[in-house]
Parts: C-alpha cells; structure tokens; sequence
C-alpha cells in the first residue's frame, strides 16, 4: 500500500516593503530622512537628523511615506525654479463669449470674402488660381 500525496506547499510572494528613511535634499545624507504618518490626524511629517529640515503634508490612508517625500522633493523643485506649487491650478485663459471681434488673420481664410464677385463660374476660377490650383493645361485665359 502506498502512501497518500502530499500537496505541494503553497508559495507566497515576499511583498516589497518601501522605504521609511530617506536621502535628505539638503545635506545629502543617506537615511537621515525620517517619515512619520499620522492617519489619524491626517498628517505625514519628514525630519533630517543631521541637518534638521523638516517637511509635513495632509495625508490620508492611501498615502505611503514615499509619498510625502516625493511630494517634498517636488516641493523643493518648485521653489528653487521660483515657481509656485504645482498643485495650484494654473491661470487658464478666459474667453469673452460675447466678443464678436475673433482675431483671426485674413490669410486663414475662415473670415468672410468680399460681396463684390457674382459670377460664380469667374469665383471659384479666380478662388483657384489664388491657391494655385489653376488647371495649367487649359486655354481659357
């Protein structure tokens, strides 16, 4: 009598774990950065041990500290650039409905032509030879 198979043990993935500490921008210390995440003040905060910066931003129970310190080096971009956060909206442009006054150059040709041609035989020739799609072959002229 044989015995009975065994099953084959399951095999589980190590799950990645991520990084708490952290380069520091400033006085480039390797894991001097360090990140507390307060869900239930909604609060995630990095401190620098060597050289005390510090970064803190509303989180919530999606976030991870990579996160925070992403968003503090973005941050930190921003300000040597001299620009604003990139979270502000953008000034977009704004367009006056009513203005009947469209900028449009007249070579574009989307503003109206002239009244002045009639015949419509002569238009679309003379619209023709202004394209330069005049037939060459023919002896009309």
């Amino acid at each position: 009598m044989g015995r009975r198979a065994k099953k084959a043990p399951v095999q589980t993935k190590k799950r990645q774990t991520l990084a708490k500490r952290f380069k520091c921008p400033f006085c480039a210390n390797e894991e001097s950065v360090e990140c507390k995440m307060d869900f239930r003040a909604g609060l995630g905060s990095l401190n620098c041990r060597i050289c005390g910066a510090s970064y803190q931003m509303p989180i919530h129970h999606l976030h991870e500290p990579i996160d925070v310190f992403s968003e503090w080096l973005d941050d930190c971009e921003a300000a040597a650039t001299g620009r604003s956060n990139g979270n502000e909206e953008q000034p977009q442009q704004q367009y006056d409905e009513e203005s009947e006054d469209d900028e449009i150059p007249e070579a574009s040709g989307l503003q109206s032509k002239p009244a002045a041609q009639s015949n419509k035989g002569s238009a679309a020739k003379q619209s023709l030879t202004d394209l330069g799609l005049d037939d060459s072959d023919s002896d009309d002229e």
